[in-house]
């Protein structure tokens, strides 16, 4: 009885332990599913990098044409009246959509001073 006993808990252990390295082979911190998972986000971070370096090739391109010793008068002009918002008075402007009137919010009893604290 011993015997057949130890000749069935040998085999049983080892694959249990074999078992415990394939769950974990698969399932693990570092398993199949973890690389996968680490794969799906390395895609997205390369997209953001794209995007990101696309970026900072376009404003390269700006500041290089802005190094020049030689700054052209119109180009920075453009730029001054963008960034400050305003217009050349010989400029013709023309609205390209009516802005939307957004309806006032409705008046609740929370939002209304209280009577006594507007003195106060």
């Amino acid at each position: 009885m011993k015997r057949r006993l130890r000749a069935v808990i040998v085999p049983l252990l080892l694959l249990v332990v074999t078992g415990y390295f394939v769950y974990n082979a698969i399932k693990g911190t570092r398993g199949i599913t973890a690389q996968q998972h680490d794969r799906a986000i390395l895609a997205q971070d390369d997209e953001t990098l794209a995007k990101v370096d696309t970026s900072r090739n376009r404003w390269q391109a700006r500041v290089d044409a802005l190094r020049h010793h030689a700054i052209a008068k119109d180009m920075l002009n453009d730029q001054a009246r963008a960034v400050l918002n305003l217009a050349n008075p010989d400029d013709l402007s023309v609205p390209l959509q009516q802005p939307v009137a957004k309806p006032a919010p409705p008046i609740t009893p929370s939002s209304q001073p209280h009577p006594r604290s507007v003195g106060q």
